[in-house]
């Protein structure tokens, strides 16, 4: 079988006037960024979970939250993916990220993967080019919402190309992958570069700093991490390479998480490479030229 060439895309019908908007001046972007902050966790769309209480529905609320917390950008997850479906959310994720960086933003979609054999998502082969031709720049995977069994059978062709080309994968039980499922897949793919993030203990180091310690291309959200001293016990433990801003937004405030990076007892070389630095680095590092 031939190459096949995978794009997403909605019919104009489809689309409401509400879904993209200005996010302010070049002007004003250029204040707000004094340096670069990438955010690995951000969100907008419905949610049919029943939470946060104010969500944010819109690219354009999305974007205006960008702008008033000086974020540059970052891995923007559309969460149509889990409550509409995993073609129409990514589409709306790459062409919304798509049109935010004309304005000046950095960012990336968030793909959900499903296993292939339906079609809903590229074979694994074409994967790395569909996503370069629809600015994606991450994938997230989440069983329980889009109904698959995650095992060998199912994610084993994907993981392989995924680690290949150093594609980054998230892997959070935000998004619907327990941490044992976590452990699992780095075992089997130890290469793979995985952005890993715990929601549901707390703290959470004794689950997260395992992973951590043992797999070089494993990288830590702070989105979730609320302990004291916990930004510099990561950077003492890990180096600073291996942390990333991360603000769960809109379940959390932006500028949680950035207060806490701006504070903490480390230098500000560290501070930025956590900011912004190593999300760029594993973006650009990803191999998605087509075979």
């Amino acid at each position: 079988m031939g190459s096949v060439r995978y794009r997403v895309g909605l019919s104009s019908a489809s689309l409401t006037a509400r879904s993209f908007g200005p996010a302010g001046s070049r002007k004003s972007q250029r204040e707000v960024f004094p340096i670069l902050i990438l955010d690995c966790d951000l969100n907008y769309g419905a949610s049919n979970v029943g939470d946060p209480y104010k969500g944010c529905d819109t690219a354009s609320e999305l974007l205006a939250e960008l702008e008033n917390a000086g974020i540059r950008g970052g891995l923007v997850r559309c969460l149509y993916s889990d409550t509409v479906g995993v073609r129409y959310g990514n589409a709306f994720a790459s062409r919304d990220t798509a049109k935010a960086n004309e304005q000046g933003f950095f960012t990336r979609a968030v793909w959900a993967l499903v296993p292939p054999f339906t079609g809903e998502t590229p074979l694994p082969k074409d994967l790395p080019q569909a996503m370069r031709e629809n600015n994606a720049g991450a994938v997230y995977l989440n069983p329980d919402a889009h109904r698959w069994v995650p095992d060998r059978l199912t994610l084993d062709g994907t993981l392989e190309v995924l680690q290949e080309r150093r594609i980054p994968v998230i892997l959070s039980s935000a998004t619907g992958v327990p941490m044992e499922l976590t452990y699992r897949i780095l075992a089997d793919f130890p290469k793979l570069t995985a952005i890993v993030a715990d929601k549901y203990s707390w703290p959470n180091a004794r689950r997260l700093y395992p992973l951590a310690e043992s797999y070089e291309n494993v990288h830590l959200s702070l989105s979730y991490v609320m302990d004291a001293g916990g930004v510099e016990d990561m950077v003492s433990r890990f180096g600073a390479g291996k942390v990333l801003f991360g603000s769960a937004f809109p379940y959390r405030y932006t500028g949680s998480m950035m207060a806490v990076i701006r504070a903490a007892a480390i230098s500000d070389e560290q501070r930025a490479q956590i900011f912004g630095g190593n999300l760029e680095r594993l973006i650009k590092g990803a191999n998605l030229d087509a075979e």
